[in-house]
């Protein structure tokens, strides 16, 4: 679990600090993401929350933290980044990001089409990235081979929410097992608004607000008709640049 979100971290990193790269392999990690989530929100299949996600090592100091926006539903999963919020980037990348117009990321995962979709809605621009079947069948394989146990430790409040706090022991053949905890809001049908996940390089902590336990608006998975579409990241970053020039053609 926890490697998916710093598999995640990486990519965004990437995306801005090495824009010639091809991030299909990173992108095409979404549908691990959005299989953890929901697994971890079992209860809730359809929701939408901010999240504010922590990174911290062994000894319990915060190294990385990023906000977000996400929305689930079905086969399909949006993420919403301001990259002004990011502690991934040094102060002045996030200013020239800005500058740009590239600050906002939008990650679209559509399972049902095999698509992720890294959308720009600053310059109006987006990616899309074709899910490999290998992809979607390995998470298949996985998903029925994990074992999960769960024990409840006892009540406490999180945020104002009266809260059963859950450890949860995910194991599945030939790998570590994972642990995790949660707590699960007895006024949001079980959502759990604070996830801490334990591997041995560390631990992610997520902390979730504004829970909305309702299926998402559609159109929140869908790329707006009227922005272009490039055939990766970086022709993103060129055309961003050229429109800050006052060049707004696509090449």
């Amino acid at each position: 679990m926890r490697k998916v979100i710093i598999g995640y971290c990486l990519f965004l990193m990437a995306a801005y600090a090495l824009p010639a790269q091809d991030f299909s392999s990173f992108v095409t990690s979404m549908p691990q993401m959005k299989s953890v989530f929901s697994k971890l929100c079992a209860d809730t299949p359809e929701f939408s929350a901010k999240a504010s996600i922590g990174l911290f090592d062994k000894q319990g100091a915060l190294r990385k933290t990023f906000p977000t926006r996400l929305a689930l539903t079905g086969d399909c999963m949006r993420q919403e980044f301001d990259v002004w919020e990011m502690s991934l980037f040094p102060p002045e990348q996030r200013a020239s990001m800005k500058v740009a117009h590239l600050d906002k990321i939008v990650i679209i995962t559509r399972i049902d089409k095999k698509e992720v979709y890294a959308v720009f809605p600053g310059v109006e621009a987006y990616s899309e990235f074709s899910i490999p079947d290998s992809v979607l069948n390995e998470i298949g394989v996985r998903t029925n081979a994990l074992t999960i146990q769960k024990t409840e430790l006892g009540q406490e409040t999180v945020s104002g929410h009266s809260c059963m706090k859950i450890k949860v022991t995910v194991s599945e053949p030939n790998r570590p097992t994972e642990e995790a905890l949660l707590w699960c809001a007895a006024d949001l049908q079980q959502f759990p608004v604070k996830l801490e996940i334990y591997a041995k390089n560390g631990i992610t902590k997520i902390d979730f607000q504004d829970v909305q336990i309702k299926r998402p608006d559609a159109a929140l998975f869908q790329v707006p008709a009227n922005y272009i579409m490039f055939s990766s990241v970086k022709p993103i970053m060129d055309y961003a640049k050229d429109k800050l020039q006052g060049n707004s053609i696509p090449k």
